[in-house]
Order: structure tokens, then sequence, then C-alpha cells
């Protein structure tokens, strides 16, 4: 205990010098300062969800000498929510002195708001598809087909009645203006509700698909023929509409197009669809709609010889 007792008298001088700076600091005369200082949640439950309006900060009020008060310095002051045993649901919070990280010396004098209503929710996991985004338009007759993404998916996770209400992601859009030839660009995903995150990979590769413009035609009067047997069709004609580029479709007749009926299976009278053979040299033509799609047939027994 020798050192104990070792250079009294100094050890008086400082001790008595720290207490008249404690003194000078502090003094009678009090300060109140009011400050907004971040909320921190502890012991945050796993697989819960913050919803509603967030709460990020709180005012307080503090009261402490003039000295005190002008040191505070940036992050010396809290607020802290102990979070241990939250459920999915409300939690009603009471914010008290208790409540608030303060340095030695300061009083919590007040704190806005004094009460807090936390909403929780579970965490829910869902896949949705990607709906890629195009802006502008593609040189003079040519439009931008369907765009696709790969991959066509991504997982998205927050609280579930958010997670619930979503049907798809969007990308950045893709400039297609000008555009002649099909694009293929790298682009980062996005989600409406700024509760809800990405799972994995941001980002995606869109394709946009850029053609000729489409047009339709309809074609009247086209003879059915029968394949696979023999067979009496009524009506005896149908009638076609086209879809494809504008400058294919324009160039196409009736002749190069063969409705028919498949009768192979026909053993009595019915119903057969109809069915319509594309000549070769139409790229991209298809057939849209055939009226009527189905024909009434009635088979005919070959005559034996």
């Amino acid at each position: 205990m020798h050192f104990l007792t070792e250079n009294l008298a100094l050890k008086a001088v400082s001790l008595a010098l720290a207490v008249g700076l404690w003194f000078v600091i502090a003094g009678d005369t009090m300060s109140e300062i009011g400050l907004e200082v971040p909320l921190e949640l502890r012991n945050f439950p796993p697989q819960l969800e913050l919803t509603g309006d967030p709460v990020n900060t709180v005012e307080v009020r503090l009261r402490a000498s003039p000295g005190i008060i002008h040191a505070l310095g940036s992050g010396e002051v809290s607020a802290q929510i102990d979070l241990t045993g939250t459920g999915e649901g409300d939690r009603i919070v009471h914010m008290t002195a208790e409540s608030i990280r303060v340095p030695f010396g300061v009083t919590v004098v007040k704190i806005s708001p004094a009460i807090l209503t936390l909403k929780f929710e579970r965490t829910m996991e869902k896949t949705v598809p990607i709906r890629p985004r195009l802006a502008g338009t593609p040189s003079e007759g040519y439009e931008a087909a369907e765009p696709t993404s790969q991959p066509p998916e991504v997982r998205i996770a927050g609280p579930r009645s958010r997670v619930q209400q979503v049907e798809s992601a969007f990308t950045e859009p893709v400039a297609v203006e000008g555009a002649r030839t099909a694009i293929v660009e790298d682009r980062n995903i996005g989600l409406q509700d700024p509760l809800l995150r990405i799972l994995g990979n941001p980002r995606v590769r869109v394709t946009a698909p850029i053609r000729e413009v489409q047009e339709t035609r309809t074609l009247e009067g086209l003879a059915i023929s029968v394949r696979g047997g023999d067979a009496v069709v009524r009506p005896l004609t149908v009638r076609i509409v086209v879809e494809g580029p504008a400058s294919a479709v324009r160039r196409i007749s009736s002749a190069d197009f063969k409705p028919y009926v498949d009768a192979t299976s026909l053993e009595a009278p019915g119903s057969l669809p109809v069915a319509v053979e594309i000549l070769p040299g139409h790229a991209g033509v298809k057939i849209q709609a055939t009226e009527p799609a189905a024909v009434r047939a009635r088979p005919v027994a070959r005559k034996r010889g």
C-alpha cells in the first residue's frame, strides 16, 4: 500500500485542480439543447420486418452545463429500444430517459415522440417474373417486339403483406431509339416498393428484338382439301387472317396457303379442325385466325373394284 502514500502533496494538488476544472466547466449555470438523434433497434428478431412509416430518429432535449453542452460531439447521444422477445404485430414503446444514451453530466428533459408504435411482419420470399422496359422508337418501318430477360425471374424478399402484392419486377429502360436490329444490354432490376429487396444478382441481360413493322391481311374463299382419307366437308371454303412483316404480307396471295382437314381417323360424321399449310418462301408470316376453325365432315366409303 506504499504507493498510495507516495507524493501525497502532488496528488492532492492534482485532485484540487481536477475538481476546480469540473466546477469551471460545470458551474451552477445550466443550458439546454435540442438534438435529433438516431434510433437504434437492438436485438432485432430474425425473420421479422419493420413496416409502416419508418422511425429513424427522435428529438431529445438535453440539459447540462454550458461547457458540457458545447462539448457534445456527434455520436455521443442516441436512442435505443431493446426488441428482445418481439413478435409479429404492433409493439407500443414508451421512450424514457433510460432509452437515451448520454454522456455523464447530461440530463434528458424531453423526448419527442414519447410513444412509438412499431409494426412487425414476417419476412417472406417470392419468385416473380422480370418485365424489361424499353425507351424510344425504332427506325421508321421497324418496331420493338416483346423484350425478354435472362434470367426471366428474380427472387424477392420483404414484409409478407408487401411481397404478396408484387406480381413482377422491372428493369432499367433499354434505349431502342432509331434501332433496326436487336439490342442486348445488361440492366439493373427494380421494385416499386422500397421495403422490398432483390435476392441474388440484381442485374440481368435484356434482349430487345427489333423487327419490321407487322401487318395483317385477310384472304377469303380458300378451298379446303381433305388429306388422309375420303370425306365430304361443309363448308367448302375458309377465311384466314395472316400476320407478318409488312413487306412479306404485301407479297402473298391465296395460292400461298393450303387449308386442309385430316380425315385419317374419321369413321363417322363429325367435326374436323382446319389446318393451313404455308408454302415456302414466306418467312415470318403466320396464321392469326382461321374461320371457321373446324368444319363438318362425313366419311365417304371407297368403292371396291
